[in-house]
């Protein structure tokens, strides 16, 4: 599996945050450039000025800001103290939500509107997204790829779709047949997919069905395990398989040199 875009930056919202610089690869301490909501509306978000001391009278007061969203996105630059170089990280609000498929515990989660930072995702410089093993089919390969990159960039409704297109080309590779996906998938039992890999495919349908018809926003994490599961059903339904192909070749290439020898 290549690198993840997942970064870890301690103490991101002050003015000298600390980590790894994507960059030159040293654990420094950061300049702050700049910070501002990206998602789901743009909107400035600047550190207070520096106090340099109480100054007598009445000071006005700030204009009100408007309540944050449960989910947003808000982008930091930054520069590091050691090369210099600019590395941009969206940081990923949201709330708690439930596991499974507990729709009144995810609808409880909103609407309590406690929002907290949950991941930071490297914008800038790129890092290479996932691959699938080249036995795969391109087709299968492009959509997942697609799918990657707009994991990594925080689209990850579009990214779940992009999953279950992925999915869906996997089964028309294996002839699989039904009405829809979801009868599809079964078919694949029938084609000599294990059943556990039939499961996690269906899990990686179900993410896409939700995301696109039921408008719901699943974490990066969810997100990310359903890219795995693919990856793990590719490697079962097609590397295995070259795999043991190439093994059988090997013996059976020994088995006849020694029969020529004898």
């Amino acid at each position: 599996m290549s690198e993840r875009s997942r970064v870890t930056i301690e103490a991101i919202d002050t003015r000298t945050p600390t980590g790894e610089c994507p960059n030159c690869k040293l654990n420094v301490a950061f300049r702050h450039v700049s910070r501002r909501d990206v998602r789901p509306t743009l909107r400035g978000r600047p550190f207070s000025p520096a106090r340099s001391g109480v100054v007598s009278g009445s000071r006005p007061s700030p204009d009100p800001q408007p309540k944050d969203d449960v989910f947003r996105v808000v982008e930091h630059i930054l520069s590091c103290q050691s090369c210099h170089k600019t590395a941009v990280v969206h940081q990923h609000w949201g709330p708690d939500l439930p596991k499974g498929d507990d729709l009144d515990g995810f609808a409880a989660a909103v609407k309590e509107r406690a929002s907290k930072p949950r991941l930071l995702v490297l914008v800038h410089p790129r890092r290479s997204a996932q691959t699938l093993d080249e036995a795969a089919p391109q087709e299968v390969c492009d959509l997942f790829s697609e799918g990657t990159r707009c994991q990594e960039a925080g689209a990850l409704r579009a990214a779940a779709a992009m999953y279950r297109a992925a999915v869906e080309e996997l089964c028309k590779d294996r002839g699989a047949t039904g009405r829809n996906l979801k009868e599809k998938i079964a078919d694949l039992a029938n084609r000599g997919v294990p059943a556990e890999v039939v499961r996690d495919l269906d899990e990686a349908r179900t993410l896409g069905n939700w995301s696109l018809h039921d408008g719901l926003v699943f974490s990066y994490e969810e997100v990310d395990d359903v890219a795995s599961l693919i990856q793990e059903a590719v490697f079962v339904v097609y590397v295995q398989p070259e795999q043991r192909a190439a093994l059988r070749a090997a013996r059976q290439q020994r088995r006849d040199q020694a029969r020529a020898g004898a």
